[in-house]
């Protein structure tokens, strides 16, 4: 980082917009260990979760297909809300015609058919739903209700766990330093990388895997080593992101199926990334060899 980029990252670190961020991340209140009982959802909600980075948002855009289908993308109610009450609050929302929450571009993805992120409630949008309107909240760390909601149905997205760490990477932000939002919802996976990170052993000399780099591997193996539990459940599809560029109507199919609809063709353009590793990677061999998820997440 040049000198000058230093200082500008640490004036936006302390200026007044930062600062009121930071306090709205730390005013939004649900923490799902405080909650003794967290009650069912009902039979057409589903969840849309996995790591970031790993395609949760390509995912709510190829399944916004109204009527059918009303995905909602990370409405920050889901972190003051426990799903039951989230979902009933959005379906009486869509009763009204008008989808308000949510930060997909939804104009964007039917004019320009692709994902583009707005602010939560800057576009509403008239939707079309009813009783059986499958309805599906994308938050990718709402993989924490997947032990407390055995019969809610959860997309689960994976991705190799190399692209999806170098993702986090180019991102920027907490990803790129291996956290997450500082909220509530997020503190007790906090508490348990930040403990990983004091308790790391040292990489051999000639690794080229920095701090950074451990601390975004660090937080792929946590979230997958909550994940991989589930994944043979009943309740919880398995959607691998590489799937979408090789076979997007099977994808499509399956999803379909576990969701009880037809889908159609999605408003989003698929397309693969158009960046590809080098022929000699050492900096990726590093990462898969360290990643501990990677062989029982199918990426070996």
């Amino acid at each position: 980082m040049s000198a000058a980029a230093a200082l500008r990252a640490r004036l936006a670190a302390h200026s007044p917009a930062r600062a009121r961020w930071e306090r709205f991340l730390a005013g939004l209140p649900l923490d799902p260990d405080a909650l003794d009982e967290v009650r069912p959802t009902g039979p057409n909600d589903v969840i849309v979760c996995g790591s970031s980075r790993s395609g949760t948002t390509l995912a709510t855009a190829a399944l916004f297909q109204p009527p059918r289908v009303v995905t909602v993308m990370e409405p920050w109610d889901g972190m003051r809300l426990p799903p039951a009450a989230l979902f009933a609050s959005l379906r009486r929302e869509l009763a009204t015609g008008v989808l308000r929450r949510g930060r997909l571009d939804i104009a964007a993805l039917h004019a320009e058919h692709v994902t583009r992120w707005c602010r939560d409630g800057e576009r509403p949008v008239p939707v079309e739903a009813d009783a059986d309107t499958v309805v599906a909240v994308k938050w990718p760390v709402w993989w924490r209700w997947l032990d407390r909601l055995p019969d809610t149905r959860f997309v689960v997205c994976v991705r190799d766990p190399v692209e999806t760490i170098r993702s986090y990477a180019g991102t920027g932000g907490r990803l790129a330093d291996g956290r997450d939002y500082p909220t509530a919802f997020n503190a007790a996976m906090l508490r348990t990388l930040d403990a990983t990170a004091r308790r790391r052993p040292p990489e051999p000399p000639g690794s080229p895997l920095d701090e950074a780099w451990l601390r975004r591997i660090d937080l792929f193996d946590h979230v997958h080593e909550q994940l991989l539990p589930h994944l043979g459940r009943a309740n919880v599809h398995t959607l691998r992101y590489e799937r979408w560029f090789v076979e997007p109507d099977a994808v499509l199919d399956e999803l379909g199926a576990f969701l009880g609809v037809s889908l159609a063709a999605p408003s989003v353009t698929i397309t693969a990334p158009r960046s590809r590793p080098p022929a000699t990677d050492p900096l990726g061999d590093a990462i898969r060899a360290r990643c501990r998820t990677a062989a029982a997440l199918g990426y070996a």
